[in-house]
């Protein structure tokens, strides 16, 4: 049986058909209207990921949605990611193994899982997010705080049970606002999310606009030390939630305490959750943060799907040896 990981998040979405590879591109549908010219030939009003953010920068009358907002399923988009990363993944599933914002209701993981199925005739199974990092790390006890564009979740396992949890609605976009607000004020532009990320992470990386007949260009050096003082206040205000959450835990379980996502990855943050939970326990990362739910939620998925083929291969025998029984009573 066929099956993928899917993780899509505020900002981009991960999937997997092989729990190897992760193909990632941006978590934006843009529709827009017809063009008035068409040199490829082709006519469409739908553009999804890598494609849709092109169309984004370049083009008016663009409405572009991304379908995760403060931690909830906001618009109906969501289906075409899932399509959009299955055309990618060049796979037809039988089971599609996804995440949601811990705080999400019952109601809004039956109603996805119902929309995947109608949809794209696919079977779902739906997790709490932070859950895939564990899995992939092969940790059932533990931590997980996973640190995402629109929220910060966190999660308690303990024998891969789910104890307490909590969405904070707090996530890399606090940070990414308040820069973008440091910049407009600068210079006059604004910064779109991707080209933020590569700003802090890439000393070489530039963004370069034409305003007002000149060319506008900001480089990392002029927003890093504005960023290391918003990443200090930024990471003591998830840290003292989190430590709310863990009062009263056993050591035991905190002993795993783990860090992922795309926030994990940006300069400073690591570092930063060490210094706030240094009297607590040791701060770990998975060694693809971003890509490790989408991995994580394939091997749930992978378990389940063996775990369900093997008791119905029970069932099979046992209804085998039970007619063999019933002919033998006959003769």
């Amino acid at each position: 049986m066929t099956h993928v990981g899917l993780d899509i998040g505020t900002n981009y979405t991960k999937a997997t058909k092989d729990g190897k590879e992760v193909k990632i591109f941006p978590s934006l549908v843009a529709y827009g209207e017809e063009k008035d010219w068409s040199l490829t030939g082709e006519s469409k009003d739908v553009y999804v990921g890598e494609e849709a953010l092109t169309i984004i920068q370049s083009m008016e009358n663009v409405e572009a949605l991304r379908p995760l907002h403060e931690g909830r399923l906001i618009h109906k988009s969501y289906i075409e990611l899932a399509k959009h990363a299955l055309e990618i993944l060049k796979v037809k599933p039988e089971v599609v193994a996804t995440g949601l914002p811990v705080k999400s209701s019952r109601k809004e993981r039956e109603e996805l899982a119902a929309d995947i199925k109608s949809k794209l005739g696919i079977d779902v199974l739906v997790f709490p997010e932070p859950v895939g990092t564990l899995a992939y790390m092969g940790i059932d006890t533990g931590v997980c705080i996973d640190i995402g564009f629109g929220t910060t979740d966190m999660l308690v396992l303990s024998g891969m049970e789910y104890l307490k949890g909590d969405t904070m609605l707090v996530g890399v976009d606090w940070l990414f606002d308040n820069i973008d607000v440091i910049v407009r004020n600068k210079v006059g532009i604004n910064i779109t999310p991707e080209e933020l990320t590569n700003l802090v992470i890439d000393e070489n990386y530039e963004i370069g606009r034409i305003r007002s007949g000149k060319r506008i260009t900001v480089k990392h050096s002029d927003i890093e030390e504005d960023y290391r003082r918003l990443v200090k206040v930024w990471v003591e205000r998830i840290a003292n939630r989190i430590k709310l959450m863990l009062e009263g835990l056993s050591t035991a379980i905190v002993d795993n305490m783990v860090i992922t996502g795309g926030g994990a990855l940006l300069p400073g943050v690591k570092n930063e959750f060490e210094d706030a939970f240094r009297e607590i326990t040791e701060i770990k990362t998975p060694d693809r943060p971003i890509e490790a739910n989408a991995l994580g939620y394939y091997k749930l998925a992978e378990a389940i799907v063996k775990s369900s083929v093997k008791s119905e291969a029970q069932e099979i025998k046992e209804d085998k040896e039970d007619e063999k029984k019933k002919k033998g009573k006959k003769k």
